[in-house]
Formats: C-alpha cells, sequence, structure tokens
C-alpha cells in the first residue's frame, strides 16, 4: 500500500478512530487500528467489540492494500508530526510513516487475526432517520449523569431510548437506581432501538457534534448505527429488562421551589468541600431562605442560605421540613438543567425529589439519603 495525505486529516482520522481501541483488549488484535486502503478512499478502523467507529477519507492513492497497526503507538507518532504531507507506505513487516524531516517504521500485527465481521463493509439506507444531532447530543448529556458507572449491572449503564406517549417522540431515561432521568424529544420516532452503552453514546457525541454534516442513524436487531459520508459509529445494544420507570415520577408534589441555578451551585459546591462529596447534605426552610446544611464529624460543617421564592404553599407552612441527598447526585442533577432557574419540587421527607428546569420536556428523580 501506499498513500500520500495532510498531517491534519491523518491526525484527525486516525485519533477518532484510535478512541474506540482497548490498550489491554481480550482479543490481542484489537490492540490496532485497521487500515485498508483503497483506489480512491482510505478506511480506518478501530474497535473493542462493543465500539466500532470507522473513518473514512477520500483521496488518490497509489498501491491498495491492508495493514493491521499498533493504536497506541501509532497514534501518538501521528499526533506529533510536523504540519505537511505525510506518505505511507507498506515495507514488509513494517509500516513507514513519513514526512520532509522525519520517518519512523511500525512493526505490523497480524491482521488475519482482525475480527472479519468488523472489516466487512456494511451499506446503510441514505436516509433512514435524519436526526436533529443538537438536541439529540443535549439530551444524551442530561440523561446520562445518572446512569450508572461500567461494572455495574450492565442495564443500568447504558441509556434506554423509549418510545414516548405520541408517535413521533422518544423518551431517553437512564437509572442507577438512586436517581433517574428522563428527556422527552419530539420529531424522534426511535425504532427498538432498545438500552444502548452511555460511554459508546458519548463517543458518538464527542465525534459527530463538531462536524457540520447531519448524521443518519439506523438499527439492527443487536446494533446501533450512527453515519454520515466521514464516519460510522456502531453501538452494541445492551440486553436485559430495563426497570419500569414511569410510574415513579410523581403526578402531583406537596409544594416547589424556584432558585437561581448559579446561587444554589455555588452554595453546593463549597458545601461538598466539607461534605467531601458523599456526605449527605441537609435541606430545610427558613424565612424565605433555602438552607443548606453539611455536616462532618472529622472535619466540621457549615451552612449556606440561599433565596428561594416558595410555590404552593406559605414558608411558614414548610419550616421543620428537612431532607438530606447526596451532594455529588444534587449536583449533577442541578448542573444537567437549562436555563437559569431550578425547580425543587417535594413530595414529602421520604419520598423521591423531583428536579426540573425551565424547560419542563426533562426530569429528574432523586432519592433522599438519612443523614448520620
Amino acid at each position: 500500500m501506499k498513500f500520500s495525505i495532510s498531517s491534519k486529516d491523518l491526525k484527525i482520522l486516525f485519533s477518532s478512530v484510535s478512541r474506540a481501541v482497548n490498550p489491554k483488549p481480550s482479543i490481542p488484535s484489537l490492540q490496532g487500528v485497521y487500515l485498508s486502503v483503497e483506489k480512491e478512499k482510505i478506511v480506518l478502523i478501530g474497535s473493542d467489540l462493543d465500539i466500532v467507529i470507522k473513518g473514512s477519507l477520500s483521496l488518490k492513492t497509489e498501491i491498495e492494500g491492508q495493514c493491521l497497526i499498533n493504536g497506541r503507538v501509532a497514534s501518538e507518532v501521528i499526533r506529533k508530526l510536523p504540519m505537511g504531507e505525510v506518505t505511507i507506505s507498506d515495507v514488509g513487516k513494517e509500516l513507514k510513516i513519513e514526512t520532509k524531516t522525519s520517518v519512523f517504521k511500525l512493526r505490523k500485527l497480524d491482521e488475519e487475526g482482525y475480527p472479519k465481521e468488523l472489516i466487512e463493509e456494511k451499506v446503510f439506507p441514505k436516509k433512514d432517520a435524519v436526526l436533529n444531532k443538537e438536541e439529540l447530543f443535549e439530551a444524551i448529556s442530561q440523561v446520562g449523569v445518572a446512569s450508572a458507572q461500567e461494572g455495574s449491572k450492565p442495564v443500568l449503564t447504558g441509556v434506554l431510548f423509549d418510545k414516548g406517549e405520541e408517535e413521533t417522540t422518544a423518551n431517553l431515561v437512564s437509572t442507577d437506581s438512586y436517581r433517574l432521568a428522563s428527556k422527552e424529544l419530539k420529531g424522534f420516532s426511535p425504532k427498538d432501538i432498545g438500552v444502548v452503552s452511555k460511554k459508546g453514546l458519548n463517543e458518538v457525541v464527542r465525534l459527530f457534534e463538531e462536524t457540520e454534516a447531519p448524521i443518519n442513524i439506523f438499527v439492527e436487531e443487536r446494533e446501533v448505527h450512527f453515519y454520515n459520508d466521514l464516519y460510522q459509529v456502531s453501538l452494541r445494544k445492551i440486553e436485559g429488562d430495563y426497570p419500569s420507570y414511569k410510574n415513579l415520577f410523581p403526578k402531583e408534589t406537596i409544594f416547589s421551589v424556584e432558585v437561581e441555578k448559579e446561587k444554589i451551585m455555588d452554595a453546593l459546591d463549597r458545601s461538598s468541600v466539607v461534605a467531601e462529596g458523599y456526605i449527605p447534605v441537609q435541606l430545610s426552610f427558613s424565612n424565605e431562605t433555602l438552607k443548606i446544611t453539611s455536616t462532618n464529624q472529622d472535619v466540621g460543617g457549615g451552612q449556606e442560605d440561599v433565596f428561594c421564592q416558595m410555590l404552593g404553599v406559605d414558608i411558614k407552612e414548610v419550616e421543620g421540613f428537612e431532607m438530606s441527598f447526596n451532594p455529588t447526585f444534587l449536583m449533577e442533577a442541578i448542573g444537567s438543567l437549562i436555563g437559569e432557574k431550578v425547580y425543587l419540587r417535594f413530595s414529602g421527607n421520604q419520598k423521591p425529589l423531583l428536579i426540573q428546569g425551565e424547560i419542563d420536556n426533562y426530569k429528574h428523580l432523586l432519592m433522599p439519603v438519612r443523614a448520620s
């Protein structure tokens, strides 16, 4: 194989694809990036089997061919190349990367061991479902904060794409059993998408958010594909029964509180220093003030007062009302809201807190904790 490409284009393409490569994979060949040089384009593939990222670029090539190269090493070499033209050629058991001032020869991996299903070219409809990527990516970012960390029950580490109440609406949902987030998207009707890895969706957002071209989505039995003319990201669906969630959101609340997002975030940020991110902070009310109290037996404690506006009741009616929450979870929930106002909706001091912003199509439910 042999072709020439600008270092800028090569850096962008290789860094995008290599993000899917696991440096310590279960199959040795998966530590590599697969490079295919065709008559008028090059194709790069990186995968850990759960995520597959393919990038292609149209250009004139001199000699066709394929090879597998160590993703970590090649990525570092390419990232540090000087600006200008780069010539890449296949020289026996090595891949030669050459510029005007530098030459690198990297040992190739055994391409025969690379999974054949990753190399096979899939043909998708030109326009199966064109997404409003700004709205979708915003929803993924908001909802994703409530998903479980890797290593937890697999189905809880993903985001559920569920049918909405109308034919052309969808609900994106995530939960780790302590919190639950849901956002409704209009004009988007998922067809059997199911649960998809939050980690994989983050790569979709990262890869496509800076491209101007629209993205398409195509759903198969076991995979979901996001693609445009430059990239294709294939995510394996997560199997398992997702928890029933629709009845968990309260239909009525006892009272609500309106606060400024910036002020409550600043107050929680200071309180979390004493709470060390996990010791519960207590919320209470007095004289049109939301009081945030943090106590750490080893460090000390503190109290923050944030002006609030009561909705539905008089402040005197809720004096003595107290609830405690994980400060990190509370900050992540409020931080995910759009707008300058935050609405805290209470159904009782033993029931989950409903957190919303100025736009009510996003809802975040947070379980209270017992203060020590």
